[in-house]
């Protein structure tokens, strides 16, 4: 007698205790170095919280100051869609209501719904059209 298990079912308990042990050292990993292991969207379960590395984020999160960076950790905002809030931002010199990132392909009623609370609009931020306005208006 060769065995308990066939050749086909050692492969199968191999792979799965090699999985268990792949598994296991990146849990480990990621307890030790949080930002090696990306958290896609909240997958945990703790959306809109961040690495015991990083900050704690700081709600409300003023739209026409922030940085992608804190952009990315509102709920339904990713790079892509971070990026291009920053984009028209810098063009329009600023938003006046959060109703106006509707404008922003991926960003409709219940994304906005979802930013009520975590997002804001402060005082907006000068184009650089504004700021040579400004400058012509008093005679520089």
């Amino acid at each position: 007698m060769r065995g308990v298990f066939t050749r086909e079912e050692r492969v199968v308990v191999l792979f799965l205790a090699v999985s268990l042990l792949v598994g296991s050292a990146v849990v480990r990993a990621g307890r030790v170095f949080p930002s090696a292991i990306p958290d896609f969207g909240g997958a945990s379960g703790r959306l809109g919280q961040v690495s015991a590395v990083d900050a704690l984020p700081v709600w409300p999160v003023d739209v026409n100051t922030a940085g992608v960076d804190d952009l990315v950790r509102l709920p339904g905002v990713g790079p892509v869609r971070a990026a291009e809030i920053v984009r028209r931002r810098e063009l329009s010199g600023g938003y006046s209501t959060l109703e106006e990132l509707l404008e922003i392909k991926g960003i409709g009623p219940v994304t906005l719904a979802g930013l009520r609370d975590k997002a804001t609009v402060g005082v907006g931020v000068a184009s650089p059209a504004d700021s040579s306005r400004a400058t012509h208006a008093r005679g520089h």
